[in-house]
């Protein structure tokens, strides 16, 4: 199943403008805010008109990016979704930096999923238009100066634009199976695992957000999320999967230390028109028990994220030694 799910990621070089750009340190709030009206404004048909409202939302590169909502119980695992997991998520820098000098680089990574792959193009357009519009305190102008391709090593890179050049859409598109490790070859202590919450991981357990890192309710997460992407980005009927034998093996898992700390971030929904708080868990958790069967998972939801609010680049974990 891991095998089959496809992503292509793409690094985007931005450079601040003459006068500079400021952001929040939670950057990936206002990337997100920016592109998403710049992609309804480019991609949108009926732009002042509500998704749920268009008949033209099953065919709309905006309503299937950011508003498509599930139209049935998948049954199985997964049950009912409030939301689909989106295509894509963005990666900005963790850093606090919050001010650009005039010509200073800025570097993110989008990462589309499945048949979301098709629309990186838009993404590009995106992103070059919303240079011009500006972003930040002041929408402040940047330069797009090119976009690369990446492999899951960022071993090699395909530019599939430059500034001032016309843009391609030949991505080099991964699997999981290129990030899976070999078993014999990765580490060999599967009695012990440390996993790194880099950004806040925003999860529920029993219909309530917890701060609490066991192990079963992080694999859940991860299965929500794998599953997700394959069913309603790749086409792939997770629904009859039985997970059950490896849940209970997750709950055998301890959580014997961590250091954990619950991070609050805030950003306003132009949509909603209200502020919104969207906290997780920082920090890392150290396991025992026998964990290489879940191994492969976990690799891949360091590409996938977990939990909620991905496209934020929340959720973002790392396998420890």
């Amino acid at each position: 199943m891991l095998k089959n799910l496809q992503f292509a990621t793409y690094r985007f070089t931005l450079q601040a403008g003459k006068q500079g750009v400021e952001l929040p340190p939670w950057k990936a709030s206002t990337f997100r805010g920016g592109f998403g009206h710049v992609f309804k404004k480019l991609a949108c048909m009926r732009a002042d008109e509500a998704c749920v409202k268009c008949q033209a939302s099953s065919v709309c590169a905006y309503g299937y990016i950011f508003e498509t909502a599930p139209e049935e119980e998948t049954g199985g695992f997964m049950g009912r979704y409030e939301q689909i997991p989106r295509p894509y998520l963005l990666e900005v820098p963790v850093d606090r930096q919050t001010y650009y000098e005039p010509g200073e680089v800025l570097t993110l990574r989008l990462r589309l999923f499945g048949k979301g792959i098709d629309y990186a193009p838009l993404f590009v357009s995106t992103f070059r238009e919303l240079g011009n519009s500006g972003i930040g305190k002041g929408r402040k102008p940047y330069r797009l100066n090119h976009v690369a391709s990446e492999g899951v090593r960022r071993e090699m890179d395909r530019m599939v634009y430059m500034e001032g050049g016309e843009q391609t859409h030949n991505p080099i598109i991964s699997t999981g199976a290129d990030v899976i490790t070999d078993l014999d070859s990765a580490n060999s202590d599967y009695s012990r695992l440390i996993l790194f919450f880099e950004t806040p991981l925003r999860m529920k357990w029993q219909g309530r957000y917890t701060s609490d890192p066991q192990f079963h309710i992080i694999f859940r997460n991860v299965l929500r999320r794998i599953t997700g992407l394959l069913h309603y980005h790749h086409g792939l009927d997770t629904s009859s999967e039985n997970f059950q034998e490896l849940l209970q093996k997750a709950e055998q898992i301890k959580l014997v230390r961590q250091e954990t700390k619950w991070v609050d971030y805030d950003r306003f929904s132009a949509r909603q028109d209200a502020k919104m708080k969207l906290g997780g868990i920082m920090g890392w958790a150290q396991y025992e028990g026998d964990w290489k069967e879940f191994l492969p998972w976990l690799q891949v939801a360091e590409l996938t994220h977990i939990g909620k609010n991905t496209v934020f680049d929340l959720g973002r974990i790392r396998i420890g030694s």
